[in-house]
């Protein structure tokens, strides 16, 4: 069933009519999942009635459509899965030299893109060395003391939410 409103101004109330609100009466109606669709402008899908007598209207299809690689949009970044081990060994010495040389230069994005491997592949193959780790976390503690009230608000919330999900 559904609740039609009708401004019928002073014209007196039938059985199955009542006033809702701001004064407008309103009136139970019996129609299809097809005609709510056609004469309410909603997205009705289909409707049920349920054991208790109630009958419950869904606005999303019952059976979702299947989703296939080609109807999901092309991907923002495209990276090669390559597996560590078929890497050469010569690309696979340079990338841990070159970052345990100097890692605040050879950073994981500039070795992906010198050797043409994925980040991920830089990262399995040369962790960053601890003393390195530990000076980007006082970097990051000492931009964090220097964030204003609002901006630390701002992203602990953002945080919380992120939690959330």
């Amino acid at each position: 069933m559904f609740m039609l409103g009708a401004s019928l101004g002073r014209i007196g109330r039938t059985a199955g009519e009542k006033l809702g609100h701001c004064g407008q009466l309103l009136q139970t109606v019996r129609m299809s999942s097809a005609q709510a669709r056609n004469s309410l402008g909603t997205n009705v899908h289909f409707t049920e009635k349920l054991d208790d007598g109630s009958i419950f209207v869904s606005r999303v299809p019952k059976e979702l459509p299947t989703i296939t690689e080609a109807d999901l949009p092309p991907p923002i970044r495209k990276y090669k899965s390559v597996d560590v081990k078929q890497l050469p060994a010569e690309v696979r010495r340079a990338v841990q030299d070159l970052r345990a040389d100097d890692p605040q230069h050879w950073t994981v994005s500039r070795l992906a893109k010198k050797f043409d491997v994925p980040p991920l592949a830089v990262l399995r193959l040369a962790q960053c060395p601890e003393w390195r780790r530990q000076e980007i976390q006082l970097q990051a503690d000492k931009e964090w003391e220097n964030l204003g009230y609002k901006k630390r608000l701002i992203r602990i919330n953002r945080l919380r939410r992120r939690l959330l999900w």
